[in-house]
Order: structure tokens, then C-alpha cells, then sequence
């Protein structure tokens, strides 16, 4: 599997897994981890697939949980001698060694990991939506998430932007609600424009919704 193809699943399945786990790792079959292993073209590797052995965990905040599962979809073999013995991975020290070895980032570095974490969940959301994968997420005017643009938010908390999809442009909103969020979206009028007119065929089966009433009196 391509790497680009792999990091586009690798989590929402490792999710998935947690999940069904129902909060003990432990519980799942490693045929179904073992899927997770992956070699980059770069030499890292993935040890999602050591996802049943993750423990110290039960302190944490799910979405801190997804973190330190994440650190695990690319690392440095030589970061972890003697991986095929390895018998626990504590979640907690993931995350605390990474917090130190991003504590000298300055200003930009963190609102550019920020900016990359913004687009990676907007193109899981609204893939999940959309039905396939898409990317490119930008504001209106083509740029990237970032301080200026608050994150591709608004006061109200939506989040607003386009996608790109097939050669194609969309417009997206993600909009608040009281039971979460409502994720909608319209091709960019842009492209609407390119598309290739309706053949006599399609023109022919095309039905009618126009309603029609009738004028009493008055013409």
C-alpha cells in the first residue's frame, strides 16, 4: 500500500478498533492489528499494529488516546530497538516525550503543526460525509488554515473553506448543533460552469419539478 494510502486509513481503523475494544486494547485480535504495520518509502515504520499493547491510558482524554495512536502511525525503527519484543507501549510516555521534543518549537512551528492538525480532521470529517477521500482543504481565497483566517472558523463556530475533489472544487461548511455537527457542501460555481452540457438523452429524461399553478382571474 502506497504511504499517502495508508496514512489516509491507518487511523479511522485504528479508531475503529479502540472502539469495539471498548476501552481495553488488550481485547483485540492481532490479525486485525497486524493489518496496521506499515514500511515507508523513508525508512519509518508504523507500529499501530502494537495497538493491543498500549497501556497507561485509563488517565487520559480520548482525544489525547488518538494522539499517542497517532504517534505510532510513523516512527524511527531506530528509535525503538527490539520492537518484536516489545510487551507494552505506555501511552503516557508517548505523549510526554513528545511534549518535550516540541517544547523549543517557536511561534510558527506550533500555528503550523496547528494548521496541519486543523486540515487533517476538516478532510477526515468531511470525507466521512462526501463518501471518498477528499483534500486541499483552504479558506475561500486559497489559503492554507492559519492565525489570520482563525483557522478556517468563524465567530459562531462554523468552520467554512473549500475541498478539492477529482479535479473539482467544492465549498464546505461544518456547522454546530445541538446534537454536533452538521457538515454540508456545494461544487464551486467555478466549476459548475465546466461541466459539460446534458446529452439530448439525459435532457429527454430529465423530469419535470416545476409546479405549476393556475392563475384565477389574472393572466
Amino acid at each position: 500500500m502506497a504511504d499517502a494510502a495508508y496514512q489516509a486509513k491507518y487511523l479511522g481503523i485504528a479508531r475503529l478498533l479502540w472502539q469495539a475494544s471498548e476501552g481495553d486494547p488488550s481485547r483485540i485480535p492481532s490479525t486485525y492489528s497486524e493489518y496496521l504495520n506499515h514500511t515507508y518509502i523513508d525508512g519509518d515504520i508504523s507500529l499501530a499494529g502494537l495497538l493491543p499493547f498500549v497501556e497507561e491510558y485509563s488517565e487520559l482524554e480520548e482525544i489525547e488516546i488518538e494522539e499517542a495512536i497517532e504517534m505510532l502511525g510513523k516512527v524511527n525503527p531506530n528509535d525503538w530497538p527490539d520492537i518484536e519484543h516489545i510487551e507494552g507501549v505506555s501511552a503516557e510516555r508517548l505523549l510526554r516525550v513528545n511534549d518535550e521534543d516540541t517544547s523549543e518549537f517557536d511561534f510558527v512551528e506550533d500555528n503550523l503543526s496547528t494548521s496541519e492538525h486543523v486540515e487533517k480532521v476538516l478532510t477526515e470529517v468531511i470525507s466521512s460525509v462526501f463518501g471518498d477521500k477528499v483534500s486541499t482543504i483552504r479558506s475561500e481565497k486559497g489559503y492554507y488554515a492559519n492565525p489570520k483566517n482563525k483557522f478556517l472558523q468563524d465567530k459562531d463556530g462554523t468552520f467554512a473553506g473549500t475541498f478539492m475533489y477529482a479535479g473539482k472544487k467544492f465549498i464546505f461548511e461544518i456547522t454546530p448543533a445541538e446534537n454536533g455537527w452538521v457538515c454540508t457542501y456545494r461544487m464551486h460555481w467555478g466549476d459548475i460552469d465546466k461541466l459539460p452540457p446534458l446529452s439530448q438523452e439525459e435532457s429527454e429524461g430529465k423530469k419535470d419539478y416545476t409546479r405549476h399553478i393556475r392563475h384565477r382571474g389574472w393572466k
